[in-house]
């Protein structure tokens, strides 16, 4: 599958605790969107889902970061806490500290594409691709294959699945390819979307192998139980999520046949909304067909409390949707939000930016909080602005309505992990790298990964760097490619990548054979 930027697999639902029932009458101090304990935390307004006469969800609107995004007031941007010494153990004090990590090696190129988990944490799941001939977010050659395992809460693997290419007839072995995506529903069933090209697929279930875009369901124990073909055009699998009825969301991108009245084939984005028994409920447009390339790309899916799902991502040139007409001078970002009836209910663009979102999530009022990057131009959010090349962390409302936005800095391939109580830690690759250690980061300040953990208001609780040594500034194969809450309720969370360079996650040095995964447990700090 083509350029799957950014794509990660969210499990963004309120986690099934007592009171997390998303009733926006209650009173904010009662709400549990201020602690997963449904306990108000000190000094944290809690999330109250839609404003009510003038009152907002949560925080200050506009206001959790000043206009020029930066945190609360005497804190910097960026790198208010040291990073470690490379290779040494996390103390117990390290705020974000590393609770376990998993690094597998492998003698080929192995790519992380999602985690997710049970509503109670107690299963932890991850689909991945392995033996790839390249490091470019895809399976290649005839000895590639798309994994799926399943660990402890404790980071044990409990077992694993695995699924080969196989190339059609007559074509090499080295031309098949595929892609996958995985999103966990609240009661552990697993959706993972392929997508295979010049071959073929198993996946288990009682349908054919697999050919083009697929979504498939398992059960916790990794049996396979459907697979629905995704047939209708030549569409391609931007995004996946686990929908609130156990069934799931897929952003695709359409390509139209060529259209002599045109003069051109025009291209769509739209959105399937799958049942629990493995059939399309709806498919509706988020933009019109276009020509000249002209479309909107949902790159990132996330649920809402109502069952409806947030949508994130970019458009190219001029798009009509069901909101109005909308203009990028390049590529633009936007948001957007369905209803689980299949109404689009509000559609946010960035004409201005040249830029997308990388990553969204929810909490479990509705409040939107959403990551992406710019190229160049500016954000408008409300009554603040971006400018440059920079990464952004903004929040809305429920109903679509700004809060604030801050910069996350020079930063790329931002992805973030929502907690039900608004909390949120952003991670991925930051060229502002502070404080070097001696001996542990490369001269030039080429990019390092980071998470970083924030509150609802937009303040930065704590920022952590994993320090790599040596590789080029380049790093398209260093990435954290999903993160979500660890599901526990206790503030934790997992980040799934892969790395290609020596590189330490907080138990010293690693140093991977080729592209190898890792899967880590990060743990809250004092802030949660």
């Amino acid at each position: 599958m083509a350029d799957w930027r950014g794509f990660g697999a969210w499990l963004v639902l309120c986690l099934g605790m007592a009171g997390c029932d998303g009733d926006d009458s209650s009173p904010p101090v009662a709400s549990c969107e201020a602690t997963a304990s449904c306990e108000p935390a000190p000094g944290v307004p809690p999330d109250a889902g839609t404003p009510d006469a003038g009152v907002p969800d949560a925080g200050t609107p506009d206001g959790g970061g000043a206009p020029d995004g930066g945190g609360a007031p005497g804190e910097s941007d960026g790198g208010t806490v040291p990073p470690e010494d490379g290779g040494t153990a996390p103390q117990p004090g390290t705020p974000g500290k590393t609770l376990w990590l998993n690094h597998e090696r492998q003698p080929l190129h192995d790519m992380a594409a999602s985690v997710g988990t049970t509503w109670d944490g107690a299963s932890i799941y991850t689909a991945s691709i392995q033996g790839s001939s390249t490091s470019f977010g895809r399976a290649d050659g005839a000895s590639s294959h798309l994994e799926l395992k399943r660990y402890t809460s404790d980071g044990a693997r409990v077992w694993t699945r695995s699924f080969a290419l196989h190339p059609f007839d007559g074509e090499s072995p080295m031309d098949v390819s595929g892609t996958v995506a995985m999103s966990v529903s609240s009661t552990g069933r697993l959706y993972l979307m392929t997508d295979v090209r010049h071959g073929t697929v198993s996946m288990d279930t009682p349908s054919q192998p697999l050919s083009g875009l697929a979504l498939s369901r398992f059960n916790p124990e990794g049996r396979g139980e459907w697979s629905l073909p995704l047939h209708g055009l030549n569409e391609v699998g931007l995004a996946l999520v686990a929908s609130r009825d156990d069934g799931a969301y897929v952003s695709v991108r359409a390509s139209h046949p060529y259209s002599e009245a045109l003069r051109c084939a025009p291209t769509e984005n739209a959105l399937y909304r799958i049942s629990a028994s493995g059939t399309v409920v709806w498919r509706q447009r988020v933009s019109e067909p276009e020509c000249g390339n002209y479309r909107a790309e949902a790159v990132s899916l996330a649920v809402l409390p109502d069952g409806g799902v947030a949508l994130g991502g970019s458009y190219f040139g001029t798009v009509r949707t069901a909101k109005g007409t909308f203009t990028a001078l390049g590529q633009s970002p936007f948001l957007a939000t369905f209803s689980r009836e299949g109404q689009l209910t509000w559609f946010n663009a960035f004409p201005r930016a040249n830029g997308w979102v990388t990553s969204l999530g929810t909490t479990a009022k509705g409040t939107l909080v959403a990551s992406g990057s710019m190229e160049a131009g500016e954000l408008r959010w409300g009554s603040q602005t971006l400018r440059d090349r920079l990464s952004f962390l903004l929040v809305a409302e429920a109903a679509g309505t700004p809060r604030w936005v801050k910069s996350l800095g020079r930063s790329e391939k931002v992805v973030i992990a929502v907690e039900p109580a608004g909390r949120v830690v952003a991670s991925g690759l930051s060229r502002d790298f502070p404080h070097p250690a001696p001996g542990a980061s490369d001269p030039a300040q080429n990019p390092q990964l980071f998470a970083r953990r924030f509150n609802l208001e937009g303040r930065e609780l704590w920022n952590r760097f994993f320090l790599r040594s040596g590789g080029p500034s380049n790093l398209f194969s260093e990435q954290v490619v999903s993160a979500v809450p660890s599901g526990e309720g206790n503030g934790s969370t997992l980040l799934f990548g892969h790395f290609s360079h020596t590189e330490d996650f907080g138990t010293g040095s690693l140093v991977p054979d080729a592209t190898d995964t890792f899967l880590l447990k990060l743990g809250p700090g004092d802030a949660f």
